[in-house]
């Protein structure tokens, strides 16, 4: 993930705009990665909370009816995601 190859770096301002965008793109892992960052300084609080937002966005992007039916169905398991 190049923001973890940036914040290896010390670049923490760049590590925090690829973790925002992907952040945006759903992936979960990237909103702990800047709230840690928040949590040690290197990171604001509008940066954790626009992760949280997109995220949110994101995943509620993805919603489906048809998903959600199939899973009631059991056709689909969480491990497929």
């Amino acid at each position: 993930n190049l923001g973890c190859n940036e914040g290896e770096k010390g670049n923490h301002d760049r590590a925090v705009k690829h973790f925002l965008i992907a952040a945006n793109m759903g992936y979960e892992d990237s909103v702990e990665a800047i709230k840690r960052l928040f949590m040690r300084g290197q990171a604001t609080k509008e940066q954790y909370a626009d992760a949280l937002k997109g995220y949110r966005d994101a995943v509620e992007e993805m919603k489906s009816h048809d998903r959600d039916e199939s899973k009631r169905l059991g056709f689909w398991k969480e491990s497929d995601e």
